[in-house]
């Protein structure tokens, strides 16, 4: 029998199989992005189907923020607030829902935001325009150094994100993270500081002295509190009491356990002033600059706001 030439047989089949893996790459890519824009599709119809639904009370109020921002603190001074003496909750959500995704992943329908008493407090990282009419709303302001620098700690203990402080401050900058621009956002509600139904705070404040900052929710909301209710909500939201109870207040505890991930990190340091002594002088002034000039406010696409 004579040796077969396999050389010439493995030459004429390079070129098919790399064009095969060429299309076969192609096509597992396109459908890749064809999922991720159905569940993004999903998403967007269910949150919009419950946005529609609900029934906004007047006594509802929605706190809103960009991320690393101070959300949690304020959703649990008004929990607080509302709950004297109250046990603390499993979880802030089972009392304080996270308004846009509750909705987005099906966890909870309007249907079931009916039985939340009043005054029902929602968490929400959504711009103004995409938040029911007719209630109370809260934005956190905070620095955008210590937002920069707590949002980066935040992606590599939980999103997986490798780079340096450096590649995420570029990220920052461009808005190219979950929720996009900060640049964005905060402007989008600076912009809507006169609305009476709109209350701004600074997170700085709120750290630095927080019983005036209670009692500016208080008059704003029309609450009527006790001083021992005053106090002991300022007592109890402090940052090491916080820090005693962090299972309730890391979102993503269950989905971290499952994974094996210690959740102990969601509040970090609580501080002001970090990012400036981290970030470089030119980051920092890029980040100064940006945020007090004028921007085209814009609306970034819902599926960023449905994570």
């Amino acid at each position: 029998m004579r040796p077969i030439n396999t050389s010439k047989t493995s030459k004429a089949r390079d070129p098919l199989q790399k064009t095969a893996s060429r299309v076969l790459g192609a096509a597992t890519d396109a459908l890749d992005l064809a999922a991720r824009n159905l569940d993004n599709a999903r998403r967007i119809a269910k949150f919009l189907r419950g946005r529609m639904e609900i029934e906004v009370r007047e006594s509802d109020v929605y706190i809103s923020s960009y991320p690393r921002s101070g959300t949690t603190l304020t959703q649990w001074v008004l929990y607080l607030l509302t709950q004297d003496e109250q046990p603390d909750p499993t979880h802030l959500t089972e009392v304080s829902p996270w308004f846009e995704r509750s909705l987005a992943i099906g966890e909870l329908r309007a249907s079931d935001l009916e039985r939340f008493p009043s005054p029902r407090i929602f968490k929400s990282h959504l711009p103004r325009e995409w938040l029911p009419d007719g209630a109370r709303y809260i934005y956190v302001e905070r620095d955008g150094l210590d937002v920069l620098l707590s949002y980066f700690h935040f992606y590599r203990d939980y999103l997986g994100f490798v780079g340096s402080i450096d590649d995420f401050h570029r990220r920052f900058i461009e808005g190219r993270l979950q929720y996009g621009s900060w640049f964005d956002h905060v402007a989008g509600w600076r912009a809507r500081a006169s609305d009476p139904d709109v209350l701004i705070v600074r997170y700085e404040e709120l750290v630095s002295d927080r019983k005036a900052s209670i009692q500016r929710f208080i008059e704003f909301l029309g609450w009527d509190c006790d001083e021992h209710v005053v106090d002991r909500a300022v007592i109890e939201s402090s940052f090491e009491a916080m820090k005693k109870r962090e299972s309730v207040f890391d979102h993503a505890t269950a989905l971290l356990l499952e994974r094996g991930v210690s959740p102990e990190s969601f509040l970090r340091a609580g501080e002001s002033g970090r990012g400036a002594g981290v970030l470089t002088d030119a980051q920092a002034r890029e980040i100064r600059e940006r945020s007090s000039t004028g921007r085209r406010l814009a609306i970034r696409g819902l599926p960023a706001f449905l994570q």
